[in-house]
């Protein structure tokens, strides 16, 4: 894992409006932010976002993530040279994936399908000399039984490992931000229509997953490249334009016709960055391997 580096305002605000929809979230927000102003350690925003990695990593994996999980402690200790800060971004976790079964019967511990992954870090977190710390944040964690207007505090049970987008942890208003930006998109790329192979419905539901991925809001208020007329990040749309017209669909590709006339449709030049969406580290792209991996996926699940 790479250093960790302190969040900006403006993507501390942006993920705050991404993350209050989750129930979760709120519960722990109290404490995380109790913990900040004690140890001066990260925010709730930023330990959030934290598990959030963790968590994507481990539903890439399909088959015995356990084992990755007993490198957690020691990457997050490398990460954030602070053992309260690892402690505390494993026990988050740990209540993200401790409650996944589908009902409250007796075997439900048995049965939930993070079992494994909960194992591994019951077992971490309880280790001395993490045990102490450890049931200090639980108790703090469980002695909440109210939220701030006197409702009494029942947690749905999500399987965070299983969350297919995070529109389904969102609440009305951020959904309304990504669809803002749907739309925005949509009435830029509306030439393309004649071209892509798609259903135009699926083509928005693609870009609703993408601008629902924490960083992409923040990245698509950056004007790139400088002075284009859309004000916007004209270069990441056609990087995705680009993604589209390399994945397979029946007999052709999900965008068809040439690179020019893709651009052509879009009504601005953006030949470069349409085909050269995968050259990472270059003026080309705006995305990273690992986004441009997940818009890719996200593309396939939804034409496959």
């Amino acid at each position: 894992m790479e250093k960790f580096e302190r969040f900006s305002e403006e993507k501390l605000t942006s993920l705050r409006a991404l993350y209050r929809g989750d129930d979760l979230f709120r519960t722990w927000t109290w404490l995380l932010c109790l913990l900040e102003q004690q140890l001066n350690g990260l925010n709730a925003v930023e330990v959030w976002s934290e598990t959030e990695m963790i968590r994507q990593k481990l539903s890439e994996i399909k088959e015995h993530r356990d084992n990755e999980v007993e490198f957690l402690y020691g990457d997050l200790v490398k990460r954030h040279q602070s053992e309260s800060t690892a402690i505390i971004i494993l026990t988050v976790l740990f209540t993200q994936m401790c409650d996944a079964a589908p009902d409250e019967e007796d075997d439900a511990a048995e049965r939930n399908p993070n079992r494994a992954v909960c194992t591994v870090l019951a077992r971490l977190l309880k280790n001395s000399p993490n045990k102490p710390f450890f049931k200090k944040l639980i108790a703090a964690y469980k002695s909440r039984r109210y939220d701030n207007e006197g409702n009494k505090i029942i947690l749905p049970v999500t399987d965070y490992l299983n969350v297919k987008s995070p529109l389904e942890l969102m609440d009305e208003e951020a959904k309304a931000n990504v669809e803002k930006w749907v739309e925005k998109i949509e009435k830029l790329t509306r030439g393309i229509r004649g071209i892509l192979n798609i259903d135009w419905d699926v083509y928005k539901y693609i870009w609703r997953n993408i601008c629902a991925e924490q960083e992409i809001p923040l990245l698509l208020k950056e004007k790139q490249p400088r002075g284009n007329k859309w004000g916007y990040n004209l270069k990441l749309v056609a990087n995705v334009l680009g993604i589209l017209h390399t994945i397979p669909y029946g007999e052709n590709v999900v965008l068809e016709g040439s690179i020019q006339t893709i651009s052509d449709a879009v009504g601005v030049n953006v030949r470069a960055y349409i085909g050269n969406h995968a050259d990472f580290g270059s003026s080309n792209t705006t995305l990273t391997k690992e986004m441009h991996a997940k818009i890719k996926q996200f593309i396939l699940s939804a034409v496959g």
